[in-house]
């Protein structure tokens, strides 16, 4: 008789990242529970092991492992830990955008992690988003329903392809009107406004320039303080 095979360990879908064999084997549970005899199946011709796709609800029932992760399409997609240089720019962004939004009664600024669903298998984790004062309905206890004003994804050497690559055609796709692509090593900031399906460059800032944005009236942002590490980079 031939040496049974063991299976190999499974990895998500669509991520470059390796699955976590503790929140693996809670996702399997869940899915029994889920989904009446639905079990992960390993096809023994393909030699691989096929986890069934998932519903925004149903990845919300997963149990939490510390662990920050997206849905795309069913799939589950672990993000990695951001580096103090993200946090930096995040962490500024998200004082001087958010102090001018309260005190001009503009809306609400929110920073990650929180779920953004864009369709009933997709949600991502911007790294900020806003929610304009006539749209805060969208803003529930546990996610935001639909595609905010704006979203803002601070780029890394570990996410920069995914977020340009993957995320960007689903904001499209959802109709998120304007993002924000911030790179936090090269301290530049493309302001792209969605035009039928397809995003355009309004603005690429550098250097001494400063960020505006028609959504914030009045409101500046010098890169040199966007990108203050406190001198330690």
């Amino acid at each position: 008789m031939p040496a049974r095979q063991r299976a190999r360990r499974p990895r998500y879908v669509g991520s470059p990242f390796p699955a976590h064999p503790s929140f693996l084997r809670c996702q399997i549970l869940a899915l029994r529970w889920l989904r009446r005899g639905l079990v992960e199946v390993y096809n023994h011709s393909m030699r691989a092991e096929v986890i069934p796709k998932l519903t925004y609800e149903e990845f919300r029932q997963l149990p939490a492992d510390g662990k920050h992760y997206e849905l795309i399409h069913g799939e589950v997609h672990l993000t990695p830990a951001p580096n103090t240089k993200h946090q930096f720019v995040v962490h500024n962004l998200d004082i001087a955008l958010s102090l001018y939004v309260q005190k001009n009664k503009l809306g609400e600024v929110w920073e990650a992690p929180l779920d953004v669903r864009l369709a009933e298998d997709t949600a991502l984790q911007p790294d900020l988003v806003f929610v304009g004062s006539g749209r805060v309905e969208i803003v529930r206890e546990e996610f935001i329903a639909g595609a905010p004003d704006l979203v803002v994804e601070v780029l890394s050497a570990s996410t920069a392809v995914h977020d340009r690559a993957t995320k960007l055609p689903i904001y499209a796709q959802a109709g998120e009107p304007e993002v924000w692509l911030i790179d936090s090593q090269a301290k530049t900031v493309e302001v792209l406004k969605l035009q039928g399906k397809k995003y355009f460059v309004d603005a690429i800032l550098a250097g001494d320039q400063v960020l505006t944005s028609d959504l914030f009236p009045g409101w500046q942002l010098p890169l040199h303080d966007l990108f203050d590490f406190r001198g330690r980079f």
